[in-house]
């Protein structure tokens, strides 16, 4: 329990430590290139996938130790979702708690139509709009969460 608990804990200290680079330091995550996939996805997004991923890599193996590829393949992959949810949120937020001078959305959480709602869209919430995305993220990193901790106190019991 508590190497899980540390994980997240990483996990969440690296993704809100991007955060704070990401809209206090970079300003313009375009670097004036147009969008590639779907009109939503710009090249400093495969940068900043591959920085999470190789994140989630680094904090997975050196909280976990998981033997074999394909679990490791999915345990990356529900932290790299995660990871990036709280660090979508955690920009957002500052954007509406300690926005930059000059910002023309100061002061706003996410407002539906945004890059982030437009993946998957969201859900209306009354001073914010959710990105599907989110709701997907957390469900599969517990799905997984749960059926890796439930193998592991299984191999426990056996031996």
């Amino acid at each position: 329990m508590c190497t899980v608990l540390g994980l997240v804990l990483s996990a969440l200290l690296f993704s809100i430590s991007y955060a704070l680079v990401e809209y206090y330091v970079i300003r313009d995550t375009t670097f004036g290139y147009s969008p590639m996939l779907f009109s939503l996805v710009y090249p400093y997004h495969f940068a900043m996938a591959a920085v999470f991923g190789l994140g989630a890599y680094g904090l997975l193996c050196g909280r976990v130790s998981i033997k074999s590829i394909i679990p490791s393949v999915i345990m990356v992959s529900a932290l790299f979702s995660s990871m990036l949810a709280v660090e979508d949120f955690t920009w957002f937020t500052l954007r509406a708690v300690a926005p930059m001078h000059g910002d023309v959305n100061a002061g706003e959480l996410i407002m539906s139509g945004e890059w982030t709602t437009q993946f998957m869209g969201s859900v209306d919430a009354h001073f914010t709009a959710i990105p599907n995305w989110y709701f997907l993220s957390v469900v599969f990193s517990a799905l997984v969460m749960m059926t890796t901790r439930r193998q592991q106190l299984a191999a426990i019991a056996t031996t």
